[in-house]
Order: C-alpha cells, then structure tokens, then sequence
C-alpha cells in the first residue's frame, strides 16, 4: 500500500473554473507542498498535445452506504424504497474491510475524494466498533477523506408504525425467523448508542477522518432519541447526517406523526442548523425548503437511487432558487451500478436543467454540488475554495481532454466537455490531501480487481443461507405490501 503522506509534485494542464453563467480555463503549472496547493503559475497558451489536461477539484460524495456488494449482484432492484429495504436487510456476511474498500475505492475511481459513510447497516451490532475500525483503516488504504456517521435508531424495526400488524400477518415460520434476528434484543439505550459515536471520534478522528451523529431518519429514531442527538451536537460541535423525506410513504407517515410538521419540530429542538446534512429530500415542500435554506442545512442530492428506489424526482430547481445548500451523493445506488460521479453529475443535469423555455439550475451549480457542496457534509467546512487555487487543499482530478474534444468542430467550453461526456475513463490521477490516489485508471493502494474478487467469493460462500434468509424477507415484504396499500402507516 502506498504512503498516506503527501507528496511533493508539479502538475500542468487547463484548470477548470466555474462560476455563475460561465465557465473559462487557464494553463497553469501546479506546485504541491504539504497537502496543500503551493502555487499556481500561468503557461503559455500552447501546450504539448500530450500535457491536454484538465484539472478540476475532486468530487465530494456527500451520502452513501460504503455498499462493497452492489444490490444488483443480490438480485435487490426494482422495488420502492420499504421493500428494498426489506429485501436488503442482511447480507451475506463478508470481511467489513473488503466491504468498504471495494465500495472507497470503486468511488475514488470514479473521482471521489471525499465520501459520506451514513454506515446503516452493520453486520453484527455487537462488534460495530471493531466494524467501523475496518472502514476506517479501508479509507487510509484507498486515500480518500471520509466522514462515518454510525446510524441511531430505536424505532419501527419492521415498519412505519406496523410492527405489531406485521409480525400477526406473517406465517409461523417467517415470524418465527424475524423475531429471532431482528427482534430477539432492544434497541441500545440512547445514551450508550451517542457513546458508541463519542468513542469513535476518540480513536479515529484526524484530519482525513470525521466522525459524525447518524439517525437513520425520523422514521426510524424516537423524539427523545432526536432531542438527544440535538442536544450532543450542539455541546460538542459533532455534525450530524440523516436521511429525509425520501418516499411518498415517509412524507404521509411523518405528517401523520407530527401535525406541527417534521421540520418544524426539528427545528423547536434545535436540530436544524449549519451542522446538519440531510439525503433525498424528495418530497420536501417550499415552506420546508425556505426554512432549510434559513438554518443552512446542506441537502444531498441521490438522483440515481432515487429513481431506482421509485422515490421520484426532487423539486431541485425549486431547492436551488430558494438557496438550499446542496451536495451530490452516490447513495451506493449509481444510475449504470458503476459508482461513477461523473454519470451522476450528467444524469443531475439532464433532469434538473429546466423544462422548454424554463430555467431550472445551471450547470455550474451543479458542479458546485457536486465539488464543493459535499466538503460541508464531509469535512464541516465551506471555506470558499470554489477552484484550484493557492493554499487550497490539493485535491483534485487531472482528466484527459482529448477523448472528449477529438471530433470538435467549434469550441466548446470545458466543463460543458466533462458534463456531456465524460466518465471516469478519462481520469488520469486523483489526488487526496497531496498524495496520489489513482493513477492511469487503477488504485495505487491496493489492487481493487483482487480484492472484488475475493469479496465476491466470500458472499457467493454465505449464499446459500442468504436464500433461506431471502425467502423471508419476500414473506415480509408481501405482508409490507398489503400494510402501507390499507394506509396502516398513517394511522393510531
């Protein structure tokens, strides 16, 4: 594995910069020191066709799940959002390093150097410390800035407000089944589960790692449980990431809950601040986006899994006119399975840049999004580095320009170039804090394709009891089904 130290380097090519309604371009000669952009030297307007190079800052993956095993390869697609979930709950047991390495470093391929990991989904709860060690010690190894944020949860194990409806419906040998390994113990105490965040932070936290408050959502998170992450996060500064709003049943389960309307009671216990990142927000309202916007929440925006998940489209245009911070995430849920940022960035655009002669948001905001918009969900800060510049962080991309302009007949813009066509096959280098990531399309940490390949056969070991397993969780999600069609979820 290469070293975590940054390195000394020099770098040319056309460095993109984008801002409101425009795009331009300059070719300069990068001087890395420390971790950090020493200085940016203007080149002269020809350079050698082998230096065509764009380099931009790196992507910021501002909501994911470190999936290592991809829902496809367990046959778990196209269902709404409650029975994926469903389907998706226990996996084959596999090494939680390889795990998420596959997951960081398919992601740092792809030009993520900084990734949201809301980890939702532990393979043995009794040892979720020894679990997140692994995603930590994953990410040094990849070389990519992480923010782990251990989900919090003490409610509705089964379903919005059902449990009790589920378990009577299904037959005696799911039931049987579910009630032995989902039910068998109580959720942690709600001051032991902040501490297992606390004492995180305490052995992982450094400049390349933060560690953060993860409520699953409010489906899943008593109020005494949000009051307590509330008041953690404003004694100790520690930020918080959650999901929101992202299916039509959630919307009419939480308006059911909370007749003040959940934003609004997240804001009277004063959870709603620049510390705050939430995903999905589809089916947010504009009251609900002018209050977001207020307090400086940063939305992230899962385009991908949305529309896989049958969630819907968020009203983004809307968001951005009404000054929402937001950030793009990949969700472990990419439109092609690929985790490839770029593919999200495009599919972003295409379906939020307005409608016939209507406006909806420019590109170079979703640049922003996607750039810069996932620094404050993973690194808590917004310092202003909105393009490569003295003393910024270095990290960033260097892309080959000519796959992308070969057949140009009139001039187009650069970032126009990266929005319509690229991939992340023409990512030459990553860098993260100084030190070289990927190089020539392949990890410099490890070797990804080794390491898939033995991920993929530890799960295709453990398959035969995930197809027992899976037989049940098709039981529940029948019974699921037939409980949120008969609206059970918006009522008691």
């Amino acid at each position: 594995m290469s070293s975590l130290e940054p390195a000394n380097a020099v770098l040319q090519g056309k460095r993109l910069r984008w801002q409101t309604g425009c795009f331009c371009s300059d070719r300069v000669r990068l001087r890395l020191a420390a971790g950090r952009i020493e200085s940016i030297d203007a080149l002269a307007p020809e350079l050698p066709e082998d230096d065509d190079l764009i380099l931009m800052p790196s992507f910021a993956n501002a909501h994911d799940h470190v999936r290592g095993i991809r829902p496809t390869a367990l046959a778990a697609f196209d269902l709404p959002l409650e029975l994926w979930l469903a389907q998706m709950s226990g996996p084959p047991p596999c090494d939680p390093f390889l795990i998420a390495a596959a997951a960081l470093g398919r992601q740092a391929l792809s030009g993520c150097g900084s990734i949201m990991v809301h980890y939702t989904r532990p393979q043995n709860p009794a040892r979720l410390g020894d679990e997140l060690q692994e995603v930590v010690r994953a990410a040094h190894a990849v070389g990519v800035r992480v923010a782990i944020a251990p989900a919090l949860r003490d409610l509705n194990a089964l379903g919005y407000r059902i449990d009790a409806q589920v378990l009577a419906a299904l037959p005696p040998g799911p039931r049987q089944a579910i009630e032995e390994r989902l039910l068998s113990k109580p959720p942690a105490p709600i001051a032991e589960q902040l501490r297992w965040v606390d004492d995180l932070a305490a052995r992982v936290q450094s400049p390349l790692v933060d560690v953060q408050y993860g409520p699953y959502g409010l489906e899943w998170c008593s109020d005494a449980m949000l009051e307590a992450v509330a008041e953690a996060s404003a004694h100790s500064g520690r930020r918080v990431h959650t999901h929101l709003f992202e299916s039509r049943l959630q919307r009419e389960y939480l308006d059911h809950r909370y007749p003040e309307g959940p934003l609004k009671f997240l804001d009277r216990i004063g959870l709603l601040s620049p510390r705050l990142s939430v995903a999905h927000a589809v089916w947010i309202r504009p009251d609900e986006m002018d209050l977001l916007a207020e307090r400086g929440v940063t939305v992230s925006v899962n385009s991908s899994s949305n529309l896989s998940l049958r969630n819907g489209r968020l009203p983004l245009a809307e968001m951005y006119r009404r000054g929402v911070p937001l950030a793009q995430g990949l969700d472990g849920f990419s439109v092609d399975d690929d985790d490839d940022a770029f593919r999200e960035l495009r599919l972003n655009y295409l379906l939020h840049r307005g409608e016939g002669l209507e406006p909806g948001v420019p590109l170079a905001a979703m640049f922003d999004a996607a750039c810069h918009g996932g620094k404050r969900v993973v690194q808590g800060r917004d310092d202003g580095e909105r393009t490569l510049q003295p003393g910024a962080a270095a990290d960033f991309m260097v892309l080959d320009r000519r796959p992308l302009a070969r057949d140009l007949v009139l001039e187009v813009d650069d970032a126009s170039l990266v929005a319509h066509r690229a991939t992340r096959s023409v990512m030459r280098q990553l860098f993260v804090n100084g030190r070289e990531v990927v190089c020539d399309g392949h990890l410099l940490g490890f070797d990804l394709q080794a390491l898939e390949d033995e991920l993929t056969a530890q799960v295709r070991h453990a398959a035969p009891a995930y197809r027992d397993w899976r037989a049940v969780t098709g039981a529940w999600a029948d019974v699921l089904r037939q409980a949120y069609t008969a609206g059970l979820h918006r009522r008691g």
